[in-house]
């Protein structure tokens, strides 16, 4: 499907079109045109300004084009709005949602669609009032007391109902979760949970580490679901680990995402140590935004384990841009260890299992080991 790129940059903010056009060509999107008006603040209707939305209805209309994305967080009434300037059969989303259909063309776990579902289901639950008041302004009076008012009841009822059951059934396996969390550092697992931002490096890590072959460099978002593997480190002093794959972090991801993910990012959360990776062939200013986003994050979920900052792909990069890279590592997340690696030639991958065996030995660690009765399945 064709589609066209919409972006209201405001001062001081960082364009988003990069990234939006990387999800929208990762979901098979083929994106005709990119339109950027830059303002001081965004239209209270339209986001853009009414001429350059009149553009953008030139723009559908010539190329021909039944989806615009916008890279901004657009309300449902602005929506709307939009959709009945350029017309009605012109499918308008923003960012939020195209995240949210790359996440489910990616899920591949009942736990994984349920977020999914919910969290749209949560975001778009005020569209059906405002296309129901717009069914009335178009001359489809409808309800008793105007425009939408009692078919939205009745749609507000049901969307409480479907989302009332999604928690139940993700609050079900959540628990079973738990459970298996519990197993864990009973039986004196440490966990490694492996966070970052989105293309990282973190799935190569985890095949390297754990002999599993997860598929990767199929853009963003190709993690969704966690996958968790026991490590057994045979040269350094044999400790063993459970090594936990996550979902990659965005910038400035929409509250209601995160919150729907909460299962997932619990994994991170609940980890005893954390590899924060980053990537260091990232243009400086891009890398300080996504430090500053994970660390957001990491703060969010209150993941209270301790963190070391993993700089990935130094076969992407000069000595004197990882110098740099570390720097803002040190600068953003003051206290936390940093180790620089390439996870896919394999270049200091024993340097980065060193740190976790060190730190698995260290007097905070002790305390997990001590939980099990006997010794462990990792030393019989």
């Amino acid at each position: 499907m064709k589609a066209v790129i919409v972006e209201c940059l405001l001062p001081k903010a960082a364009s988003r079109v990069d990234e939006v056009n990387s999800m929208a060509k990762t979901i098979g999107y083929h994106i005709v045109d990119v339109m950027v008006q830059r303002r001081k603040s965004d239209h209270h209707s339209y986001t853009i300004g009414p001429g350059k939305l009149e553009e953008l209805k030139s723009l559908v209309e010539e190329k021909v084009t039944p989806l615009v994305i916008f890279t901004n967080t657009v309300p449902s009434s602005r929506i709307f709005k939009i959709q009945k300037k350029i017309g009605h059969d012109v499918k308008v989303i923003d960012r939020n949602l195209l995240i949210l259909e790359l996440f489910e063309k990616r899920a591949r776990t009942r736990e994984a669609l349920l977020q999914i579902q919910l969290a749209r289901l949560k975001y778009t639950f005020s569209w059906g009032r405002e296309y129901l008041k717009l069914q009335g302004i178009l001359g489809e009076q409808v309800g008793w007391s105007g425009p939408g008012e009692y078919p939205f009841q009745n749609y507000e009822r049901e969307a409480r109902k479907r989302i009332s059951k999604m928690r139940r059934e993700l609050e079900d396996i959540r628990r079973k979760k738990d459970a298996l969390r519990t197993r864990r550092h009973e039986l004196g697992f440490p966990i490694v949970a492996l966070a970052g931002y989105t293309q990282s490096g973190k799935t190569t890590f985890f095949n390297g580490l754990s002999h599993e072959t997860k598929h990767v460099g199929l853009g963003p978002f190709t993690t969704l679901s966690t996958f968790a593997r026991r490590v057994q480190m045979t040269e350094e002093g044999g400790s063993s680990f459970i090594l936990i794959d996550s979902i990659g972090f965005i910038e400035d991801m929409h509250p209601t995402i995160i919150d729907a993910f909460d299962s997932t990012l619990k994994e991170i959360a609940d980890a005893d140590l954390m590899l924060l990776f980053v990537d260091a062939s990232d243009d400086l200013t891009a890398l300080s935004r996504r430090l500053v986003s994970s660390n957001n994050i990491l703060r969010r979920i209150d993941a209270r384990g301790e963190v070391i900052v993993c700089i990935n792909k130094i076969d992407l990069t000069s000595q004197e841009k990882l110098q740099e890279v570390t720097a803002l590592a040190n600068r953003h997340l003051p206290g936390s260890a940093t180790v620089s690696l390439s996870a896919k030639t394999g270049e200091n991958i024993r340097g980065v299992l060193g740190m976790i065996r060190d730190t698995i030995s260290s007097k905070g660690m002790k305390s997990v080991l001590k939980t099990q009765e006997g010794p462990s399945p990792a030393s019989r």
